[in-house]
């Protein structure tokens, strides 16, 4: 079955092709079938190969070739893996992006179709990135779904062209994500440099022979790459502006996907920072922080879309902290729990917004229970399993889980579990306290349920899983290599109690606007929530001093060196100068020309001191040269058109640097298929 993996993004691909290049006039119904179509085959198609693995088909990787490269030294192979970390993630990245563009097939039908086309169009490629990423066994094809989800990220995140609001945070997502991933690149390449191979499994196995001064630095960058793109501290910026696309968007990306590829990659080169255990010390430091500091922000939101941005940043904070103190697969069973809650919630609260009038407040959103009761309860199972309420949800789970490894983990295993514990009673706050105000009585009718079928089976189904996954936690533990970690009795009981005190605290923030709005004034003065502004001193500011600076260095017209007029002033300035054989022009000792005072070619070409008077006899030794003594009526012309020619040839290369996007992805792809044809050519031998 392993030898299907390379069909498992193809359907999404060719829906992004047919959708984004096909030259032909397509109806609102067709678009959306190509697109859900397209999204849907590839759950279907992986899931034989998911049956294949249970009973322990996938306990030895089977890595299915592509492409290779071979040049000499180096090995660079594309490939593809079947093994527990590919089948976690890909059945979870394949499900939820099926259920989300079922749902978009309800949330964007009121768009004009060439706006529908291009939205379908990007989902699809976004999906079959993303499939990429975690399906690869190599570092191209993972680098090539990287960008690639990067590049639809900034699309989709600017997807409402015409609100300035969209376009800047699509703008701040991408460069944000390309300083990471600038890292990630530098790091990926240092490998692949000690391993010869591009492969991961001949990398983590060269892990070994790498000195520790040269991998310190390697696991760091690739690890810096990784938390960018998870939006971890100090990258964490782009995320909660991000909301600035289709809801549907947020579910897909910011939720359960994108964010989380940082993480797939951690789990997937665990081995790299197992053996640099100051780095992995580093990254459980970082993601303790974000788990904190995020759930912190998120309980001072009044924008349900933000604080669900908020929290995909604390629970990612959570994975990272697992993979931190040496426990990736638990890192993955939470991977795959949040993802569908996280999803059920944007979902869920897209239904209720949409019945508010279109308002993402946390305020407008009361009454929810009444008009759209069904999204309303789907809400709040997400919001019980984000908590992690005992028992009945699977977020208790998987949560207990990151928590039993944080307190085995060491000497620094019980203040981990004390930060992380307080990061689940803030979750639980601002988890609850969105559930109380929609459940706040208004005496509204309710509404039947917007959407249809499109947007009930999708809420049905992650429903479902946030309910019931929990009873997989430890089995996907153990499929991916890990052990469940054993927690004290008390400890235990302390990790049930939190969720339970964080919607006490919500009921307490919701019943009284007051106390909230006191306590949201002085938490938004500290300096730990202004990071969003240093970012826009420190790279939005100087970037668009410089753009500027260049922008108007554009705009002057380019001087053509082979029009003789354009010369003739200089040209008569070196003459006057050359018969000048003392120097006396510029203040020699001998006598000023009567015409130097009122000569403001002369005075512009050289300036009147003792640097111009050096440049006038430097300018005299080639004035009258060999060319002109024989044609005096066209003084270096040949060596003027050389310049000119060379002029234009520049000026020609400059134009292929547009600062457009989609010239720039144009670029890429046809470096891709480049790349793709000499592997081809290649591998016949």
């Amino acid at each position: 079955m392993a030898a299907m993996l390379p069909f498992v993004p193809a359907p999404a691909l060719l829906g992004f092709l047919i959708l984004a290049l096909a030259p032909v006039t397509l109806s609102r119904g067709a678009i959306m079938t190509i697109g859900i179509v397209a999204g849907g085959l590839p759950a279907l198609l992986l899931a034989p190969v998911v049956m294949s693995c249970v009973g322990g088909g996938c306990d030895v990787p089977t890595i299915v070739p592509i492409l290779s490269i071979d040049v000499g030294a180096f090995v660079a192979q594309i490939a593809m893996s079947l093994d527990p970390l590919s089948v976690v993630a890909g059945i979870t990245v394949a499900l939820v992006g099926a259920l989300v563009l079922i749902y978009s097939g309800a949330y964007m039908a009121a768009e004009p179709v060439p706006d529908l086309r291009r939205y379908f169009a990007q989902m699809n490629l976004f999906l079959a990135g993303m499939l990429a990423v975690v399906l690869a066994a190599d570092a191209l094809l993972l680098f090539l779904g990287w960008e690639i989800i990067g590049l639809c990220s900034f699309m989709l995140i600017a997807y409402y062209a015409k609100l300035p609001k969209a376009i800047a945070a699509g703008r701040k997502a991408l460069v944000t994500t390309r300083v990471a991933d600038t890292f990630l690149l530098a790091g990926l390449m240092l490998l692949f440099l000690q391993a010869g191979t591009t492969r991961f499994d001949g990398m983590l196995a060269a892990v070994k022979q790498i000195d520790a001064w040269q991998l310190a630095p390697i696991a760091g960058l690739i690890a810096l790459g990784a938390l960018g793109k998870s939006a971890q501290i100090p990258f964490h910026t782009w995320l909660p502006s991000a909301m600035a696309g289709p809801t549907p968007v947020s579910a897909l990306l910011h939720s359960a996907t994108m964010v989380a590829a940082g993480v797939i990659l951690l789990v997937r080169l665990a081995p790299l920072f197992a053996a640099a255990p100051e780095i992995s010390a580093g990254v459980a430091a970082i993601g303790i922080a974000t788990a904190a500091l995020a759930a912190l922000a998120a309980v001072i939101q009044r924008d349900v879309k933000k604080m669900l941005a908020f929290s995909t940043m604390s629970q990612i904070g959570f994975m990272v902290l697992a993979l931190g103190v040496g426990a990736p697969a638990v890192a993955l069973a939470h991977f795959a729990i949040h993802a569908a809650f996280k999803s059920l919630l944007f979902l869920s609260a897209g239904v209720m917004s949409h019945a508010a009038g279109g308002s993402t407040a946390i305020a407008a959103l009361h009454g929810s229970r009444d008009r759209q009761p069904l999204a309303f309860w789907s809400f709040a199972i997400g919001a019980a399993s984000l908590a992690g309420l005992p028992v009945v949800t699977a977020g208790w789970y998987s949560k207990e889980a990151v928590l039993a490894a944080a307190l085995t983990s060491g000497a620094w295993g019980a203040p981990l579990w004390i930060l992380a514990a307080l990061a689940a009673v803030l979750t639980g706050t601002y988890a609850f306290r969105v559930v109380f105000i929609a459940a706040t009585a208004t005496g509204d009718i309710a509404a039947p349920p917007w959407g249809g079928l499109a947007t009930l089976v999708p809420l049905f189904a992650l429903a479902f899983v946030a309910v019931v996954g929990g009873l997989s936690v430890d089995a996907l533990i153990a499929f991916a290599g890990g052990a469940p970690h054993e927690l004290p009795v008390l400890a235990t009981l302390l990790g049930a109690a939190v969720p339970i005190l964080g919607a006490v605290l919500a009921r307490q923030l919701a019943g009284d606007p007051q106390a909230f709005a006191q306590i949201s004034a002085r938490l938004r003065h500290l300096r730990i929530f202004r990071v969003d502004t240093l970012y826009y001193l420190l790279l939005v500011r100087n970037f668009r001093r410089i753009t500027k600076v260049l922008g108007n260095a554009e705009a002057r017209e380019p001087h053509d060196l082979r029009k003789p007029a354009d010369l003739t002033p200089i040209i008569d300035v070196v003459e006057r100068v050359s018969d000048d054989p003392l120097g006396r022009v510029f203040g020699g000792t001998g006598e000023k020309p009567e015409s130097a005072d009122r000569d403001p070619d002369l005075v512009r070409f050289v300036g009147g001191d003792p640097l111009g008077r050096l440049l006038t006899r430097f300018a005299r030794v080639f004035v009258r040269d060999f060319v002109a003594r024989f044609y005096p009526d066209r003084i270096d012309q040949a060596w003027m058109h050389f310049a000119g020619t060379l002029g234009e040839i520049w000026a020609g290369a400059r134009r292929v640097q547009t600062g457009r996007l989609r010239d720039h992805s144009l670029g890429i792809a046809l470096g891709c298929a480049g790349l793709l044809l000499f592997a081809w050519g290649t591998s016949w031998r």
